[in-house]
């Protein structure tokens, strides 16, 4: 007697390659974390700065706040990587039918983070 696969709505591969949409998953999550990697450049840049050696002999004021204007810019990325994230999440699980279709764990991740990024924004600032 032989095993039939009862799974529902598995079927025989017919993929001649990577689609549009397993394509599109890829480029999102790359593009996804250039906009995380703006959003980490951008808070270096917005942090108060740091009082040390040098500026204290030169008596040079430092900035002691946040840059408003490139924390808003910060939030803007944030919710951007948090679209792109869902974006791809819905793609992926629309397109994971096949055993050799994953989970593209990266879009998660960027989500999560982009996520935990705006409650720490609406809650500081």
């Amino acid at each position: 007697m032989t095993e039939i696969d009862s799974g529902a709505g598995v079927g025989p591969d017919r993929r001649r390659g990577p689609d549009l949409w397993s394509q599109s998953l890829r480029w999102l999550g790359i593009f996804g974390w250039f906009v995380m990697i703006v959003a980490l450049f951008i808070i270096d840049r917005a942090r108060p700065e740091e009082e040390n050696m040098f500026t204290k002999s030169a008596n040079v004021s430092v900035r002691t706040t946040w840059n408003q204007e490139l924390i808003h810019y910060l939030l803007y990325l944030l919710i951007f990587g948090l679209c792109i994230s869902v974006i791809g999440i819905v793609i992926n699980s629309r397109r994971h039918h096949r055993k050799d279709d994953r989970l593209r764990y990266i879009l998660i991740i960027l989500g999560t983070i982009s996520f935990f990024g705006i409650i720490k924004y609406l809650l500081k600032f």
